[in-house]
């Protein structure tokens, strides 16, 4: 079947659903096409919650979640729900400091506390020595309502969302782009793709490099009462808490899952075709973190899972113009919370890239 539209969005995780979202907004056809089923397990934006923090360590960071916050904030208005549970979050660890760096050099409000005042504030454990940082303003994200709720925003103002299309080809001539699936051929002015882990490949076919690795990262839930009026807590390397650089312990309510917990980078390669299982390693380390760091907490593991991870060297997320192609990827885990943001970037660029064509 042929279809015309003015921009294709390939891929229906969270950064996708925030483009089509985002173009939809601007009184343009679009389509998304996910390659699987809304919701899916296999990519990376399934789960009930994720960290929204303003207490990064990088200035440039923190400057992007407060953008993100009122985007959020927007959205909650929007659809009549709360997606951010403000139960502020914590920074452990050497890597605490930078954090309390960067929130002092931007005016964003924090507390760094004593060991004894933070065991007062919470059922934690922290080292006589430790100066944990609070921020305020964070806490977590209702990850599938905040994905349900970009899609809703989306096909309210026209966007169209194609589940089990899976895209085979991307064509790139003169007056625009052809993106077939194994059904549809669909010309548009502009395509953005936003498939996270299955972008390389995509790309690469239309001579696109993208600098990135594909690891599968594991997360763990374990019962924990009251978790939901907690931080999240994320913990850097430390001497109370050794990790090769770039790692980090980190942990967060889930609702109706209980305490999600993992180790931030620490999954293996991955090929984004094979489902995966759950490295047994993994959450060991990340069940003992959870026996030391959280008492009240049982230690014994409720369920594991995998999601990917699509990773560039530094970290840094790729929203970037290819002529009329757009890529939308590499969040290298951490993009979620961006995810209004990121939409409205890429749909920016998709729509400059149509406009340019056209003329």
């Amino acid at each position: 079947m042929r279809r015309d539209a003015d921009v294709v969005v390939v891929g229906g995780g969270i950064t996708g659903a925030g483009t089509l979202r985002a173009l939809s907004r601007s009184g343009i056809e679009a389509i998304l096409l996910e390659r699987f089923e809304l919701g899916h397990t296999r990519g990376s934006s399934h789960g009930t919650s994720r960290i929204f923090r303003l207490a990064y360590p990088e200035p440039v960071y923190a400057r992007l979640a407060q953008q993100a916050l009122a985007a959020w904030r927007e959205l909650e208005h929007e659809c009549g729900e709360r997606l951010i549970i403000h139960t502020g979050t914590l920074d452990l660890g050497d890597a605490a400091a930078e954090t309390e760096r960067s929130l002092a050099g931007l005016g964003i409000p924090y507390e760094t506390l004593s060991s004894d005042a933070a065991l007062r504030r919470w059922p934690l454990t922290f080292e006589p020595d430790a100066r944990p940082v609070f921020q305020p303003d964070g806490g977590f994200l209702l990850a599938d309502r905040a994905h349900a709720a970009l899609v809703a925003g989306a096909k309210a103002a026209g966007g169209e969302l194609v589940e089990r299309e899976q895209v085979v080809r991307i064509d790139v001539h003169p007056g625009g782009v052809k993106v077939a699936t194994t059904t549809l051929e669909i010309a548009a002015r502009a395509v953005v793709v936003a498939a996270g882990a299955w972008t390389h490949g995509l790309l690469t076919s239309v001579g696109v490099k993208l600098p990135v690795s594909v690891a599968r990262e594991t997360v763990a839930y374990f019962a924990l009462p009251g978790v939901e009026k907690l931080p999240p807590v994320i913990e850097y390397p430390s001497s109370a808490s050794p990790l090769p650089d770039g790692q980090a312990y980190y942990a967060l309510a889930a609702p109706g899952r209980g305490l999600k917990a993992g180790i931030h980078h620490a999954g293996l390669p991955a090929d984004p075709e094979e489902e995966g299982t759950p490295d047994l390693d993994v959450v060991e380390a990340t069940a003992a973190w959870v026996a030391r760091r959280f008492p009240d907490a049982d230690p014994t593991p409720l369920a594991a899972e995998t999601c990917l991870y699509t990773n560039t060297a530094d970290e840094s997320f790729v929203i970037e113009a290819h002529g009329r192609i757009i890529v939308a990827s590499a969040c290298s885990g951490h993009g979620f919370k961006f995810a209004p943001v990121h939409g409205s970037r890429a749909a920016s660029l998709a729509l400059e890239a149509g406009q340019a064509g056209a003329g």
